[in-house]
């Protein structure tokens, strides 16, 4: 599926030698399954070599004996005299302690005696009433599964998405002045609300010259959403951009 976008008409005194642009949607996976980048002529393309080698692991050492563990030699020991035990100091008489003073007993006035504290009874714990089913917060993990966070091709939707407005792409300064012509292909990820989130040059001829023009036109576009069972979803979208100098009218 494509769409062209022609340019509105100009008054011939305004016209200036600028090549024309058409870009066309190219909505069909097809388009991203077959799409490769070809160098430009001329130019050869050596793939890095990677080199691998396996290395014999080093020969293990010869057993060796252990050397033996020095012998320490014991010292003499010397017999120590044993000594006969002083003996026991004699126990000095102690004096009988005092007779303890027992103070005469007093009696507390009934008034000023303290009443009896009524027992305290806790009070009853609070119960918290039980959440209805309609009340109970919902698991984050539940809320994750529900979001579909997949990208769909073409051939998965039910609704294709197309741009909100046109989108005009200027011609690079240096290809106008060369009078050159290209055609690059970009692979945008749409998500569910129409904003573009990731561009991707998939190819360029010639490479080099019309990316930046590309990328920064389609940057800040909108496009109404994609849409799969009858609600938004995310979308994988491939558009071919032609710059055609030659076609622009003099």
């Amino acid at each position: 599926m494509s769409a062209s976008f022609d340019e509105p008409s100009i008054p011939p005194r305004l016209r200036r030698p600028l090549a024309a642009l058409w870009i066309s949607l190219g909505l069909h996976a097809a388009v991203i399954a077959l799409v490769q980048v070809v160098p430009p002529a001329g130019v050869s393309v050596e793939a890095p070599v990677i080199e691998v080698r396996l290395v014999a692991p080093s020969a293990p050492a010869a057993n060796v004996p252990p050397p033996p563990s020095p012998v320490v030699p014991v010292p003499e020991v010397t017999p120590v005299a044993q000594l006969a035990p002083s003996p026991a100091p004699k126990a000095l008489p102690v004096a009988p302690p005092p007779p303890a003073v027992v103070p005469p007993p007093t009696t507390t006035p009934a008034h000023d005696a303290p009443l009896p504290m009524a027992p305290t009874v806790p009070a009853a714990a609070k119960t918290a009433p039980a959440l209805s089913p309609e009340a109970a917060p919902v698991p984050a993990a539940a809320l994750t599964s529900s979001v579909d966070l997949t990208y769909y091709n073409a051939r998965d939707l039910d609704v294709q998405p197309h741009a909100l407005r046109v989108i005009r792409p200027d011609y690079p300064v240096e290809a106008d002045r060369q009078r050159m012509s290209g055609t690059l292909r970009l692979q945008l990820k749409l998500e569910a609300d129409g904003r573009i989130s990731d561009i991707e040059v998939v190819s360029a001829t010639p490479p080099g010259v019309f990316e930046d023009s590309a990328i920064k036109a389609f940057r800040d576009a909108r496009f109404a959403p994609a849409q799969k069972n009858g609600r938004p979803v995310r979308a994988l979208v491939v558009i071919e951009v032609v710059y055609d100098w030659a076609g622009q009218p003099r």
